[in-house]
This record gives C-alpha cells, structure tokens and sequence, in this order.
C-alpha cells in the first residue's frame, strides 16, 4: 500500500502518431540538466519501444507506443468519478476519440516491480529479498520522474487525455499539464477525490462528502469526509493541510479523536481512526475495506459553519496548570492523562505549533472517545509549508478537549 513501484502515466492521442524517439531523447536531455541523470538504453525499437535504465540508483523509465485505445474496463472507475467530471467535463467524448496511447512507466530495481505479483512477492519475502524502491525518497523520485516524462510528452504532442494510475485520474492533457506542475507532493495530482453524496429531496441542499484515493501511498491509509453542508473543495483544502502536517518535518498524524486547524481558529476538524472492517458511515455501508482516517468539520467560519460538537476557545486551559476538578481522581489516571498531554504538546511543538486543552463541558456533557491509538510514524520529512495548521486533541477522558491551535 505505501510508496507503490511501478507507475505509469497513459497518453490517449487522437491524430497521427506521435514521435517516440523525439519525446524520449527530450526527456533524457531534461532529466540530465535537471537532476545529472545519466540513462543507458536496455532496449530500443525506433518508433515504438525504448527502456531506459540508470544503473546507480535501479531507475527504469520506459515509452511505448501502442495502436488503439486502451482497454475501457481499466478505466472505467475513473469515468464514474464525479470529480473527474468536474475537471474535464468531455472526458467521455475524448476517452472515445483515442486512436493511439503511449505508456510511459517508471520503477525501481532490476525486476522492474515484477515482485508486486503476489507469487513473486511471497517469494520474495520468503528468501528475505528486500522490496525495490520501498522508501518515501524513491517513491516521490519516480513520481518527479514520470511527471516530467508526461509533460516533456505533451509538449511534443498534446493528448486528448492522461490516465495518470497513481492516483487513478484521468483529465485532459491540458488540465494534467496543470496538476503536473503544482508544487507539493502529496498535491491534487496524486489525491483523487471520489465524490459522493445523498439524494435531495426537493427544495433540500446537496450534501457532498468524498473518499479519497492515493493518500494510502503516503500515510497507509485514505481519508473520508462524510457528506455535509460545507462545500467539499474547502473540505478537500483541509485534507490537504493534514496530509502536510503527516509528511511535514518531524511531522505525524493527529491521533484518534484529536482536531487540528489553523492558528487564526478560522477551521476545525476532528480525527477519527478506522481500521479495515469498521462501519463508517453513509456511503460505507460495508465494513471498510481499507483503513481509513476521517476528517469531521466542526468550524468553518469562512462558511459560517460551527457544529454543536466544536468546544469553544473560551474553555481551553493550562494543561501543565490543570483545574484539579477537571481531573481523574485516581493518581495513576491523572498521570497517565498529564503524560498523554505532555506527549501531544511535543509533537505539537515539534512542527512549530501549539498544543491547547479545553474542557468540553459539565460532567457527562460529551461521552468519553474511545482509547486513542499511538501517532501514526512519518516515515521522511518534506519542506515545510507556510501556514501550516495547528494540532488539536481530545482526550481519552470524557471532560476535557485538547487541542493545539484553534
């Protein structure tokens, strides 16, 4: 599930072929200016195949061009996205006029991501072999690569559409060229929201939630947002802004039944954790069937949204100065709920924010959450970004709230 090997980016072309050997020796000339790479050719067939290799790191970059369009059932899920309608809204009527495609591939190691065949895999892990390319530095590297080999493509000849498999999109060649070079890994190229929603009645509001696809590479698992009255792009910026703060410097995920926002408190979702096999809500009828991390608004104040749940500010506290009334009257509870703040506090610190408590209410005011599992590890860090958003946390224990930042 984490930083998948082989990837792929499929060009679908409606006019007469396009020139392989150009776009090939463009992209080779590039990646040498970019990066200093330096490819050796594994095999050549001028017109229609060329496999790349770069010994040093086990790089392999190949172009292929093949007649007809390619098969309809792979992309078919992608069709049924409505997202995928919002961002070409012909995708169908182009998907139709592809005469021609061309896969373009990147993978590491000398099987060329043969060991993600389950036989081989199992094999594989038998013999102790370890898996190519299994580190988030050479996951994001072939993602840079491939992208680059995409757009080097599209200058040469523009595509009416690209399936970029990662994230299973599939968009015009323009609006790929766009996501392609958007700053930021993970960005809107690599996250694929699957929009869903209820059925209004007559005169209700349209009610949009979505699961996504792609976050499984970064953090092992995706994300959902439930449907709900706010728009589903400022909740699709928020999941963004917590996959920064996963993949950020000394960065990590909010923990089960915590919240996090901005440090102007405009926003504030809570974190909630489900494993394989949870029931998880409206569109999940079934039990998961990947694990998931959900993101529950409780304020938009750009929307004027505020949920009863959201605890206001004015009720945070000084958790290293607690009120004793706030308090588990055991000694071993209360030091354990101090250390469980302290622990939140540095990891709150550790990515420049703040970490505050606020009690939720009267006694038995808000039930207690269920016991929070340990922060998700970060497996490498990524640049900073600025505004970045603070870290919240509700407790284990059913009377207090805490939180950094909002």
């Amino acid at each position: 599930m984490l930083y998948p090997n082989s990837l792929q980016a499929v060009l679908l072309f409606d006019r007469a072929l396009p020139d392989l050997d150009a776009m090939m020796r463009d992209f080779t000339r590039i990646e040498a200016m970019r990066s200093g790479t330096t490819f050796s050719p594994n095999e050549t067939i001028p017109g229609r195949l060329h496999r790349l290799f770069v010994p040093g790191e086990e790089l392999n970059v190949s172009f292929e061009l093949m007649n007809g369009p390619p098969k309809m059932q792979v992309l078919a899920p992608a069709l049924g996205s409505a997202y995928i309608g919002i961002v070409t809204p012909d995708i169908r009527q182009r998907v139709a006029r592809a005469a021609s495609h061309v896969i373009i591939e990147v993978s590491h190691g000398v099987l060329a991501g043969v060991e993600a065949i389950p036989g081989v895999a199992k094999m594989m892990g038998e013999l102790g072999m370890a898996r190519a390319g299994a580190t988030r530095a050479e996951f994001e590297r072939r993602l840079g690569v491939l992208a680059l080999a995409a757009r080097v493509a599209i200058d040469h000849t523009m595509p009416v559409a690209v399936h970029w498999t990662q994230s299973d999109q599939l968009v015009s060649g323009e609006a790929f060229d766009h996501l392609a070079g958007m700053e930021g890994v993970p960005g809107p190229l690599h996250i694929h929201p699957y929009l869903f929603g209820p059925r209004p009645a007559p005169g209700e509001e349209q009610l949009v939630g979505f699961r996504t696809f792609g976050a499984r590479h970064w953090l092992g698992r995706e994300i959902i947002v439930q449907p709900n009255v706010l728009p589903w792009d400022a909740n699709l910026d928020t999941v963004f802004a917590f996959l920064r703060l996963a993949t950020m410097p000394n960065g990590y995920v909010i923990p089960h039944g915590d919240t996090f926002g901005p440090e102007d408190r405009s926003l504030s979702y809570k974190v909630l954790h489900h494993a394989v096999g949870d029931d998880i809500g409206y569109q999940e009828p079934e039990p998961a069937d990947v694990p998931f991390y959900e993101l529950l608004p409780l304020k938009h104040l750009a929307h004027g949204f505020v949920a009863p749940a959201h605890v206001p500010e004015a009720n945070a506290f000084d958790d290293r100065a607690f009120p004793v009334g706030l308090m588990p009257e055991d000694q071993d509870a209360k030091a354990a709920l101090a250390n469980e703040w302290a622990e939140k506090r540095r990891l709150a610190e550790g990515v420049g924010g703040r970490f505050e408590v606020r009690a939720a209410g009267p006694e038995g005011a808000a039930p207690p959450d269920p016991p929070s599992p340990p922060p998700a590890p970060v497996s490498a860090p990524t640049p900073s970004q600025p505004g970045m958003p603070g870290l919240s946390g509700r407790g284990l224990r059913a009377r207090v709230f805490g939180r950094k930042g909002l």
